[in-house]
């Protein structure tokens, strides 16, 4: 069984068909890599592997196993295909409405422009920008427009290279805009034909890089996490990755948001905080202590 694919403009090639056991191999191997879970059906994935086979000018599903066995990096750009990109300003809104009226009231005394340390903020999973954008606009709205006395600074990170090169070209269709409030659009985005630019004063705010999310790489400690809509997508072992990594990047006293009916692991002893239309939690203070960090 496999799905076969007869012939791609302007290139010529022989029919190819992708063998169950290759999909199988090559889910497996994108597990191994990034952890994520590609539940798609077989015959779904077997289309999508052999039109990418196509257009990157393999000969065969077997090729792409061999590449991805001697470098994974090699399955990134079929992960691009695979992973979803669905993401908007503000998503959630309750989410940034707890983040900005909430919780940045709660984090300033202890984060002003005199101290040494900035707040740091983690959109793990930030896809094409807008999510940490809409971070950066709730810091700035917070603080009246006016983060001068605010040292605050957004990582933004996410397996996908295309998906951050939009992110950080800053430059959006005018349609994803158009549930934002006027008033922030004027305030944080240029007009340029149909799309609108990132204004300097938000863009500034947030550095975009690639990451792989259950890799353990440390970037230092965050006052708070957005990780929205990525846990459902790992597999079990990609969830213990990447909540141990959370678990190490937050603050002792710092705050995760994670999306509606997403839950902690078990044994996890976070705080459990409500908002109207969402929760939010917070690492105990005393982790710290335990942890021997």
């Amino acid at each position: 069984m496999g799905t076969r694919v007869e012939h791609v403009a302007g290139y010529e090639s022989p029919s190819r068909v992708v063998l169950d056991s290759e999909v199988s191999e090559i889910r497996l191997l994108l597990q191994e890599y990034a952890g994520v879970l590609i539940d798609r059906p077989s015959e779904v994935l077997a289309e999508i592997i052999a039109d990418f086979l196509a257009s990157h000018r393999l000969t065969s599903a077997s090729e792409l196993i061999g590449a991805m066995r001697a470098r994974p990096e090699e399955g990134e750009a079929l992960l691009e295909l695979l992973l979803p990109g669905d993401t908007a300003f503000f998503r959630k809104p309750e989410i940034f409405q707890a983040f900005q009226k909430q919780l940045l009231a709660s984090m300033q005394p202890k984060k002003n422009g005199d101290t040494l340390r900035p707040l740091r903020i983690w959109s793990a999973g930030c896809s094409t920008g807008e999510e940490a954008y809409s971070i950066g606009i709730s810091i700035c709205e917070a603080f009246q427009r006016d983060n001068s006395g605010w040292n605050a600074h957004i990582v933004a990170g996410d397996i996908r290279r295309n998906a951050l090169k939009t992110a950080e070209r800053g430059l959006y269709p005018a349609s994803l805009l158009a549930q934002v409030p006027r008033s922030l659009v004027a305030a944080y985005f240029a007009r340029m034909g149909e799309h609108f630019l990132v204004k300097p004063r938000l863009r500034n705010l947030v550095t975009f890089t690639r990451m792989n999310l259950i890799e353990p790489a440390f970037m230092g400690r965050f006052d708070c996490i957005f990780c929205l809509d990525v846990l459902p997508h790992l597999s079990t072992a990609g969830k213990t990755a990447l909540w141990q990594r959370l678990q190490l990047s937050l603050e002792p006293g710092g705050y995760i948001f994670l999306a509606e009916k997403e839950q902690l692991p078990p044994g996890a002893t976070f705080i459990q905080h409500s908002a109207p239309g969402c929760s939010y939690y917070q690492r105990p203070l005393a982790a710290v202590a335990r942890s021997g960090m």
